[in-house]
């Protein structure tokens, strides 16, 4: 191969690494914005079931619809994004292009965050059950 060929096989590749970098970034807020969605939405159906005197049906059958929704949105911009990493992989033919999270490296503390607030659910759950059979029991003795 010509060493002009080769740095513009090198500069292509360069072009393409950067432009899937872009697209990375752009599938980060993409998913940003998925999430946002994921909580505001219910919220929103939420208040309205609450405010209206309106068939209450209709908005659970919204809501759960607008999930899967979101849902199905958020699967797919994380398949793109793997699928395209990949791609990259095997033009490269190198380890230059590294598989990176959409969420980011944060989602293991994210999860050791939410099992702590279940825990710490589960321990007061369990106080007040035996408040209540305490409570049953000094009913009973009566």
């Amino acid at each position: 191969m010509l060493p002009e060929e080769k740095e513009a096989c090198q500069s292509l590749l360069r072009q393409l690494l950067q432009e899937e970098e872009q697209l990375h970034a752009e599938n980060r807020r993409r998913i940003r914005a998925g999430i946002r969605c994921l909580i505001w939405i219910p919220m929103i159906f939420l208040g309205l079931l609450f405010l209206t005197e309106s068939e209450k049906a209709i908005f659970l059958v919204l809501w759960v619809v607008s999930l899967f929704i979101i849902s199905s949105y958020l699967i797919y911009i994380e398949y793109i994004d793997f699928q395209s990493q990949e791609k990259m992989r095997r033009i490269s033919d190198q380890n230059q292009v590294q598989n990176e999270a959409l969420i980011g490296a944060d989602i293991e503390a994210f999860e050791d965050t939410v099992n702590e607030l279940l825990h710490q659910i589960d321990v007061k759950k369990a106080e007040k059950r035996q408040k209540m059979q305490q409570l049953l029991k000094g009913s009973n003795q009566l």
